[in-house]
């Protein structure tokens, strides 16, 4: 009997010394502990060299540059738009074969950040370069990370035409090449057709 007593005695005071108040604990600040510091933005690596698609049918007066800022590791390009096209030469009333009836264009971002316009009817919205007919036109410039390599194409020509151009760029150490933009288009109907596929597309250099 002595014998439960004590026990029972010795279990109440083990309950008493388990059973602290929550006012015996420190309040955690978890604001301190956890602090929030907003939903986290994903990061972008145009390392990646993802290709941006745009409109193929936008007017010119919808441009808006396209770039980005870069400040870290940035890197010098030398970018070259190769560009031309093709048609079949008939002699006309006159003898001549300079008659053109393909109306392709052609725009590309230059080193001003600026939409460049070549045509090969001069009736193009902004023409700023005329192209020669089965002559190839050649244009270079450097350009720092941020920038965007864009290609546009799109136009109409005859039966048997083409528009070619081919937008590349490759960094000044040699060790970062950007895949190229490249349009090979052909117009095989019969009549003044347009291509079937317009192309408009850029790539922020990393």
């Amino acid at each position: 009997m002595i014998r439960s007593k004590y026990a029972v005695f010795f279990l109440a005071l083990l309950a008493v010394s388990c059973s602290r108040s929550s006012e015996d604990y420190a309040e955690e600040d978890y604001n301190k502990l956890f602090p929030f510091g907003g939903i986290e933005k994903p990061k972008v690596s145009y390392e990646d060299q993802v290709i941006q698609l745009g409109d193929p049918y936008a007017s010119v007066s919808d441009f808006v540059y396209p770039g980005v800022e870069i400040t870290q590791n940035v890197r010098t390009y030398k970018v070259t738009l190769t560009c031309s096209f093709k048609e079949q030469s008939f002699a006309g009333e006159s003898g001549t074969t300079d008659k053109v009836d393909s109306r392709y264009v052609i725009r590309y971002i230059d080193a001003d950040k600026k939409l460049r316009t070549i045509g090969t009817d001069q009736r193009a919205q902004g023409t700023d370069f005329l192209l020669t007919k089965n002559k190839e036109h050649i244009v270079t410039f450097k350009a720092r990370s941020g920038f965007p390599m864009f290609l546009w194409v799109n136009g109409v020509g005859p039966q048997n035409s083409s528009v070619h151009a081919t937008i590349s760029a490759v960094s000044e150490d040699g060790f970062t090449i950007v895949k190229p933009l490249a349009v090979h288009e052909y117009q095989n109907q019969e009549g003044i057709d347009k291509i079937k596929a317009p192309f408009c597309a850029y790539i922020i250099l990393p």
